[in-house]
């Protein structure tokens, strides 16, 4: 098995046990301790804000699905396309639960060492999440 197609695999493993089965764990099993993260809509970089985003979707979210749409490798890097489904249940941010189906869609570019993440630069799109939840008017 090719570097790349491993890489892969781990990102894949990691991708549906934190965001499908819920296990929070991965994060810590996955993510080097020293690794940069650069999230859509943090402030703070590296493992805080990685793990600052997990509790924010889990406590606001459940009832979730979540597929691969594309997996792409390139020496030690991965290209994750992800869509994530669940219905709002608690405060996401300021906004108060709605009951409403959110779907929201992103792509993670991962640097992987040693079958872990040392890099990520994540970016979702935030405007179509805050319009499903009825905050914001687009289109």
């Amino acid at each position: 098995m090719s570097q790349e197609t491993h890489n892969k695999q781990v990102v894949e493993t990691y991708h549906y046990r934190l965001w499908r089965d819920g296990d929070l764990s991965a994060v810590d099993t996955y993510w080097d301790p020293a690794a940069a993260a650069k999230i859509t809509g943090f402030a703070e970089d590296g493992l805080s804000a990685v793990k600052a985003d997990v509790k924010r979707y889990w406590g606001a979210f459940d009832t979730v699905e979540t597929r691969i749409l594309h997996l792409l490798a390139d020496g030690d890097s991965v290209v994750l396309h992800w869509e994530t489904a669940g219905n709002h249940i608690g405060p996401y941010d300021d906004v108060a639960p709605t009951g409403k189906r959110v779907t929201m869609s992103g792509i993670d570019i991962l640097t992987l060492k040693d079958d872990r993440i040392v890099d990520c630069v994540s970016m979702w799109d935030g405007l179509s999440v805050y319009d499903q939840l009825g905050v914001l008017k687009i289109g």
